[in-house]
């Protein structure tokens, strides 16, 4: 059977000795503020530009492990400093975030979608809750507002257009909405909270979720309209994983209250998630060398893109955080076959065994394709986030263990 509790220790372990160390200790920018984007393997940061969206999920992240373990003054004090780096350089007078800034913070790419917004607002949102100080609350709600009013003009200019040229959508910029207005809950009265939240909900299930196959697609026409080409078929796993996280988590908290129209007339979405995520392992996992590759087609027709078979970090945490939840919601056994082979496939490959930190990407070689543990790209947010879950989400199955005890979760899983 599993032990649970001795699963805990290993995540927890992962989670305070390799993963927060490595970020605490080298990702600091002391001379310019903020974080470097781009760390070495052995942690040495490599100048360059900031992304915001990078410096705001880190914030967000060291913000949010304050909150939700026993909150350490180092976690805090980190996610602070990067925070007084986005207030003073990410927004422009209009308080709408910029994509890039160079390393002194100086503005050198606008945003083209609300993701670096919504990040931005998750981390003021974290940072208040941690400090309750009235500042950053407000500055929570007058980005959160002019998301709002970003976002309605973009429906209602891609709903008068006819005939023009393709403008996809992209479920990254849908699953970040949704996550930054969980995280807004408190800040709002419940009926704006409502209203935005039916409506997010809504935009993924309707439009991202094609129906036909029950899947989530990573870009979309407006309407939900399929694309029938390489990058419209294709299915990013991480980020579906995310997604059912996400999903499962508001199933999870609302489910009770009633308080979502959305969940009111769908009783079988946390059951709809979880069925997504077995398909989706099944899709994904590679028969050949093990792993979850990071890229599906849809139609399974051959790839163009030469990274679809990497092996990411962020990609196993997600599901395995994913699974985790999709076990704890419906108990189905499948859940814990397929957390245990993402486990052992993680666990082996992806931490360094020689100093802190997890490797990025490995590839078909199990070997780490990048001198790097942090790029512009990918940072700490999928990681501490995951690995702080899981652990959490593996000791409160200790208690369910001794209730099913002799039932259908008989495997064993190493570590």
């Amino acid at each position: 059977m599993f032990d649970f509790q001795k699963l805990s220790a290993t995540y927890q372990q992962a989670l305070l000795r390799q993963v927060v160390p490595f970020w605490l200790k080298n990702s600091r920018d002391e001379r310019c503020g903020g974080y470097f984007d781009l760390l070495s393997v052995t942690g040495n940061p490599v100048e360059g530009d900031k992304s915001v969206v990078m410096q705001a999920q880190q914030v967000w992240a060291f913000a949010w492990l304050y909150n939700t373990l026993d909150g350490q003054p180092a976690w805090l004090e980190h996610a602070r400093y990067g925070a007084s780096f986005l207030n003073q350089f990410a927004h422009t007078d209009t308080l709408d975030c910029y994509a890039q800034l160079d390393r002194r913070g100086r503005p050198i790419s606008p945003s083209s979608n609300v993701i670096p917004d919504s990040f931005a607002v998750m981390a003021y949102a974290q940072i208040y809750r941690a400090t309750r100080q009235d500042e950053w609350a407000m500055l929570a709600k007058q980005v959160f507002s002019t998301i709002r009013q970003r976002l309605v003009t973009a429906r209602t200019e891609q709903s008068s257009i006819i005939g023009g040229f393709r403008q996809p959508r992209q479920l990254s910029e849908a699953v970040a909405v949704l996550k930054m207005i969980q995280e807004m809950r408190a800040l709002l009265d419940e009926e704006t909270w409502r209203q935005n939240v039916d409506l997010a909900l809504q935009d993924i299930l309707q439009e991202f979720m094609d129906r036909r196959t029950d899947t989530l697609r990573e870009s979309i026409l407006p309407g939900g309209a399929f694309i029938n080409t390489p990058e419209g078929r294709r299915l990013n796993v991480g980020l579906t994983f995310q997604t059912a996280g996400y999903l499962l988590d508001f199933y999870a908290e609302n489910a009770l209250l009633n308080s979502s129209s959305v969940i009111n007339t769908n009783r079988k979405l946390g059951t709809q998630v979880v069925m997504w995520c077995l398909r989706l392992c099944e899709q994904a996992w590679d028969e050949i060398n093990a792993g979850l590759n990071q890229y599906v087609d849809l139609k399974q027709q051959p790839f163009i893109f030469p990274d679809w078979q990497q092996k990411w970090a962020w990609v196993q945490a997600e599901a395995l955080s994913a699974l985790m939840k999709a076990y704890v919601h419906t108990r189905h056994p499948d859940c814990l076959k397929w957390f245990k082979r993402i486990h052992d496939y993680t666990f082996q490959h992806f931490p360094d065994p020689k100093q802190p930190g997890w490797h990025l990407v490995i590839d078909q070689h199990v070997q780490p394709l990048l001198g790097a543990k942090a790029v512009p790209t990918m940072g700490c947010f999928s990681l501490i986030r995951c690995l702080a879950e899981t652990g959490q989400l593996l000791a409160k199955c200790e208690g369910l263990q001794s209730k099913e005890r002799g039932g259908r979760t008989g495997i064993s899983l190493g570590g």
